[in-house]
């Protein structure tokens, strides 16, 4: 028993200075095992978890601890309380196994818990069963206030859906107590860009050709960008737009979604507001839940677009969804991602045709987008050859290369900066994905209190919690774009392919497959600008 090791863990899910700290924590499990083991300092490790909830085993520290168990001769884990561990059942009994399998015993300081004895394990098990059962009632509270929330029709932050803005009223109860809250309150000029958007949509029945026509239109979204199938497709499943009426209850009570309103509400004047419509994936993104877990109530805003027209439009999205925009078939086009056009700046994407060349190789054109988008309206480059495109820059590459060439000592340069580049970049990753993980420890305590604060103040607690989801919106936005390349660049590889360039200039170009031909492309140029004309080649900094 002499190479034994003892363990404390400990855990806190915000930092407060007080009460139940980390080292309040860690300081009785050491008392507690050195009057119960004698002199075994040494022998003790720690691992503590602040700001990390006990819902789950996403915590670093406990992964850390259970790595040692499973490799480490562990005599016993020792804990202030059950719930600084696991407060979740599941994750507990799971738990429970491992310990038993590496024979290691359990201790919480605080409910004298010890799983030597079989009534410390059956009173263990008993406890984690309570644990969960707070944190569950503790969620049934904070859904409840949210279907409170829900009838009262109130908006509750955050962005705006297009054609209208938040108005604060205040109003004085009962008791005296001064209350508020937010309602959503139409903008003129963008009710009618709302109408319109409606009306092209059930004229044309499709996306990508609504979105091309708003192009043409020179219809511009809120933050002055064009508007994407994708940002037309929220407007188009956005209740808040629908007048509320008998039909439209029928419609969305048929699809199984929970109505809080009283049906003599449903007057055909106010528009509806949708709770619990989209759900966090990953901390990264944000998804639309399945229209059966949707809450919808009705507003205290006027409704815009009739029931007849949303629910057209509706069953229109669910008949196209199934005809998804078909990828063609994969070209050999090297350019891509990199080639613009000189007219309007647009990316131009290579798109297949069915005749080959004298070589067997399928033939193909650079298209401009915004041409493409806009049917010719805003943009009338010509489309150009791929294969004759490709094999030109191709060849004005090689004429660079030399075997002392100064361009291959800029191509060592940029790999190695580049590789300086990634490191910044992963640390500034490191301090983004830290402000998220911030936001949300606040945003969960806030939530925890929701379930037992006046009414009065909810907007106001409401307000900060979206206040953070903007936040993390932004922070996400940002690690998406550190994220987002591409074709991440393998610099291993990289390097493999400049010594490759260095050795045999470019002689083995032809004989690499496609994405390397494209990384190697992309390592060389930062972008090829054209039109029928003429050709710029644009090499990375001073090349």
């Amino acid at each position: 028993m002499s190479d034994d090791i003892y363990i404390i863990y400990s855990r806190k899910s915000k930092f407060t200075g007080r009460g139940e700290s980390i080292e309040n924590q860690i300081d009785m499990c050491k008392n507690y095992l050195l009057s119960k083991y004698g002199n075994i300092l040494e022998k003790i490790v720690i691992f503590q978890d602040e700001g990390f909830t006990g819902y789950n085993t996403n915590r670093p520290q406990f992964q850390e601890m259970m790595k040692v168990i499973r490799n480490k001769k562990v005599r016993c884990v020792i804990v202030y309380r059950l719930d600084r561990i696991s407060r979740n059942v599941a994750d507990f009994c799971h738990l429970k196994e491992v310990f038993s399998k590496y024979n290691v015993s359990f201790i919480s300081v605080t409910e004298n818990f010890d799983t030597t004895t079989p009534m410390g394990v059956a009173m263990l098990m008993i406890s984690s069963v309570f644990a969960q059962l707070e944190r569950d009632t503790i969620a049934e509270r904070i859904r409840d206030n949210m279907y409170e929330l829900a009838k009262s029709g109130r908006w509750l932050g955050g962005t705006t859906p297009l054609g209208f803005k938040s108005r604060r009223v205040d109003s004085i109860d009962l008791d005296g107590k001064k209350r508020s809250l937010y309602k959503l309150e139409s903008v003129d000029d963008e009710v009618e860009k709302v109408k319109v958007i409606w009306d092209k949509m059930s004229e044309l029945k499709g996306l990508s050709k609504l979105e091309s026509c708003l192009l043409e239109m020179g219809f511009k979204t809120r933050n002055n960008n064009s508007f994407t199938r994708f940002s037309l497709r929220d407007i188009f499943r956005n209740p808040v737009y629908v007048i509320a009426d008998m039909k439209i209850k029928k419609f969305f009570e048929d699809m199984g979604v929970t109505i809080y309103a009283e049906e003599c509400d449903f007057d055909g004047k106010m528009g509806l507001i949708a709770f619990n419509k989209r759900l966090e994936v990953s901390g990264k993104c944000k998804v639309m839940r399945d229209v059966k877990e949707w809450i919808i109530a009705v507003g205290k805003h006027n409704g815009i677009v009739s029931s007849d027209k949303f629910i057209e439009i509706w069953n229109i999205l669910d008949n196209n969804k199934d005809k998804r925009f078909r990828k063609p078939p994969s070209n050999t086009s090297i350019l891509s991602g990199i080639i613009r056009c000189k007219r309007c700046g647009s990316l131009m994407r290579p798109r297949l045709r069915e005749s080959y060349d004298s070589s067997g190789e399928r033939n193909f054109f650079y298209l401009c987008e915004l041409k493409d988008k806009s049917r010719k309206k805003l943009c009338d480059c010509k489309n150009i050859r791929g294969i004759y495109l490709d094999r030109l820059v191709i060849s004005e590459i090689k004429k660079l290369i030399i075997p002392t060439g100064f361009f291959i000592d800029c191509v060592r340069e940029k790999v190695n900066g580049s590789k300086s580049s990634d490191k910044r970049r992963k640390k500034e990753l490191q301090k983004l994905k830290a402000s998220l993980s911030k936001n949300k420890l606040k945003i969960d305590c806030l939530i925890d209190k929701l379930a037992i604060i006046d009414k009065d103040i909810i907007d106001e607690v409401s307000l900060e919690i979206k206040s953070l989801k903007l936040k993390n919106a932004e922070i996400l936005s940002n690690i998406s774009v550190l994220e987002s390349d591409d074709e991440e660049i393998n610099w291993e590889l990289v390097n493999e392919l400049a010594c490759e360039v260095i050795n045999c200039y470019m002689d083995s170009f032809d004989n690499l497959d496609l994405i390397e031909k494209r990384m190697l492309v992309k390592l060389l140029i930062s972008s090829v600008v054209v039109d029928e004309r003429e050709i710029y080649i644009n090499y990375i900094d001073r090349f």
